[in-house]
């Protein structure tokens, strides 16, 4: 993670504040889950690659 990335918390927390002012509470919620899932399906797929890796150095 890029040290100046917004922590998960931090994102939600802007999400809120966001749809306290009024923005589309459907699209927050979308934005968060497809960044969860992005975040998530990256880590994945990097611990498959090393699985992977570690496997054809055996």
């Amino acid at each position: 993670m890029e040290p100046d990335a917004e922590s998960p918390e931090e994102r939600a927390l802007r999400a809120l504040r966001a749809i306290d002012g009024g923005a589309d509470i459907g699209a927050e919620a979308l934005a968060l889950s497809n960044e969860f899932t992005d975040r998530h399906t990256a880590r994945l797929s990097a611990w498959l690659r090393r699985r992977r890796r570690a496997s054809r150095d055996d």
